[in-house]
């Protein structure tokens, strides 16, 4: 499975996106846009494809005051929390199962910080079986296996300064290059999913 490295370089620092009004150029945090929905904007049409298992903290996913009801403006056509949580199909510790209409959904909200996201080949119901196959998968090649025979794109932010994509088709990568090309403050370059699997432990 192939992948690209979206990074920022270093002169082009908070100061720059803040006055545009999108991405951070944040160190870990992300304010306006996400620089997760604006350097992948290509695929975010193409989220609700797959069924997706999320490992990162809860803080990660921001959801906006106007979802809520009584916090909606008039007129208001966008998520409703409650819709929203139906799309939540199985919850533990740090990981999340969701429909990809939830990630679509908060995509342009999350905060740019540890997190893998992974869109499952075939549907879950719930999430024992991927995430016991992902702790027994201890070495960098049975990690690779189980992921490019289980997963169809996979998403990995390290540390609020890297977003990565692997995707088995050739043709998203392709897509996500062109478009970070015609973005001020953003390179893209090769990734191997090998080089970047990591694990962590629950925070507490």
């Amino acid at each position: 499975m192939k992948g690209l490295r979206i990074t920022r370089p270093p002169d082009t620092a908070a100061p720059q996106h803040a006055a545009s009004g999108v991405g951070s150029g944040a160190t870990f945090v992300s304010v306006g846009t996400s620089d997760f929905a604006r350097w992948f904007a290509p695929l975010l049409p193409l989220l609700s494809r797959w069924r997706w298992v999320l490992h990162a903290e809860p803080h990660i996913y921001r959801v906006p005051d106007e979802w809520s009801g009584d916090g909606a403006p008039d007129g208001w056509a966008g998520p409703d929390t409650r819709a929203m949580d139906a799309l939540v199909l199985d919850e533990r510790d740090d990981w999340m199962l969701v429909e990809g209409a939830w990630l679509q959904a908060v995509a342009g909200s999350l905060l740019d910080d540890w997190a893998d996201f992974f869109a499952l080949r075939e549907p879950a119901e719930r999430l024992d079986g991927f995430v016991e196959r992902y702790w027994a998968a201890d070495t960098p090649e049975s990690s690779h296996a189980l992921l490019a025979g289980s997963v169809a794109l996979h998403f990995s932010c390290m540390d609020g300064a890297v977003w990565e994509v692997h995707a088995a088709d050739a043709a998203l990568l392709d897509a996500v290059r062109d478009h970070v090309a015609t973005l001020p403050g953003a390179a893209a370059t090769e990734s191997s999913l090998m080089q970047s699997l990591r694990r962590y432990e629950p925070q507490d």
